[in-house]
């Protein structure tokens, strides 16, 4: 360890063979550790903030409402700002980028702070305070996250493309677990200012990690185009044409929706299946939420593989074929042991799937490009999550509440007409990107 870190402050003076430790690189390495600090920091304060709003409204009516709003407070700038960014990532230098919106996050973050002590403010202003705060960082977001993923065509070589998106994904994966499992313990020990203070550090930690990355070539190609509303819309126009004239990118548009919102029905009505379908306590909840993301832990080791002996367009178009197919088999039963087995294949599969979209993006995208695409597939897919929450609930509560289809070994409810519907969306989602990557071939 030691020498690790010698290497990533000063890697001239290191003895020979420090570097074996790297992760691809002395660049790739800073921006992991950067993107993991970060991740980690904000799945707590994500779930940080959950419970600081239930809090405040304990025992109120309004307050499953009001805990909607946090979450709807970071989704609607990635579906008002996202395509936008874009171009002004194209324009900009990536690693300038990513350090202002580091910086800015850090900055607004901390702003929290004066409210989650005794401040005597009304409770309306407090919630609207959290909302704004929410949702600038997720905006500033936007722009860091396709520039994140847009510099790995300057730090990380091409060959190494689906390795460095599965050492992403998987930190993705483990600053969730991490996150999640320490978000409660902290504020219920150190209270809602300390997990303030916690993600604000690690916007800060990312910022000085990301500033010791050497992309000189990135810093010298920052666009001399003027900055005006027309422009911006002919560049977005110029990349959604692109995309549409691409066919692996097209086909990972589609695809990556139909996943998206056959993932988001599974994920809302995950409590009510475990809990009420399978039976499981309320004790174990967390342990069957936690089997996808082994199972994701176990896809990002296998996909590297995988993709070098078959192809990352195949691997991935069958990845979401058996995805598909795993979770409707996975919940006609209704038998625990069964769904542990199914969760845990969904989880490798999915994660296989999802590791392998950065590559296939950044080889068929050229470098002025990436910006705009990345952040149109990820308008998209959470749009299309989002339109998944909201309509499985809608659904399950008006026009299939009640239903019942009976079998001669069980009976299927609303909520597994759901998930069989969730797995055929994701199953046609593969199959399209099959049928589509063969005329690549």
């Amino acid at each position: 360890m030691k020498g690790f870190l010698c290497f990533l402050a000063f890697p001239n003076a290191c003895p020979p063979g420090q570097g074996l430790a790297l992760l691809i690189n002395r660049n790739y390495t800073l921006l992991w550790l950067g993107g993991t600090i970060s991740q980690i920091g904000d799945v707590l304060f994500t779930m940080m903030l959950i419970l600081w709003v239930g809090t405040l409204l304990q025992n109120q009516s309004v307050a499953p409402l009001a805990v909607s709003g946090v979450v709807l407070a970071a989704a609607l700038p990635a579906l008002l700002i996202g395509p936008f960014a874009g171009v002004f990532v194209d324009r900009w230098p990536k690693q300038r980028t990513m350090r202002i919106m580091d910086a800015l996050r850090a900055v607004l973050v901390c702003s929290l702070l004066p409210i989650s002590g005794p401040l005597p403010l009304p409770l309306a202003v407090k919630l609207t305070i959290i909302y704004l705060v929410v949702a600038v960082v997720s905006a500033l977001s936007q722009f860091f996250t396709p520039a994140a993923r847009a510099i790995l065509k300057e730090v990380v070589p091409e060959e190494q493309f689906t390795r460095a998106s599965a050492l992403t994904v998987g930190a993705g994966v483990f600053s969730w677990a991490i996150g999640s499992t320490c978000a409660g313990i902290c504020y219920v020990s150190l209270g809602a200012g300390w997990a303030v203070a916690l993600n604000a550090a690690s916007y800060v930690c990312s910022w000085v990690l990301v500033g010791r990355m050497r992309v000189a070539a990135a810093e010298s190609r920052a666009s001399a185009q003027p900055t005006s509303l027309r422009r911006v819309l002919t560049e977005l126009r110029e990349g959604l044409r692109f995309i549409g004239g691409h066919l692996q990118l097209r086909t990972l548009l589609l695809t990556e929706s139909l996943f998206s919102f056959g993932w988001g029905i599974v994920s809302v009505l995950a409590f009510f299946y475990i809990t009420q379908n399978i039976h499981v306590p309320m004790s174990l909840f967390g342990l069957f939420s936690a089997v996808p993301a082994i199972g994701g832990i176990l896809g990002t080791l296998l996909v590297d593989r995988a993709a070098a002996k078959r192809g990352a367009t195949s691997v991935y178009a069958r990845a979401l074929l058996f995805a598909g197919v795993m979770v409707v088999a996975s919940t006609i039963p209704n038998q625990a042991i069964i769904d542990l087995v199914g969760f845990t294949l969904i989880g490798i599969a999915t994660m296989q799937a999802e590791v392998l979209v950065g590559p296939l993006v950044l080889l068929a995208t050229p470098e002025q490009m990436v910006g705009r695409v990345f952040s149109t597939l990820g308008t998209v897919t959470t749009l299309s999550s989002f339109l998944a929450t909201f309509l499985s609930g809608y659904v399950s509560s008006t026009l299939l509440q009640g239903v019942v289809i009976h079998l001669p070994t069980d009976e299927l409810n609303a909520i597994n007409l759901l998930h069989i519907g969730a797995g055929v969306l994701i199953f046609v989602g593969g199959l399209h990107a099959s049928r589509q990557f063969k005329k690549l071939q």
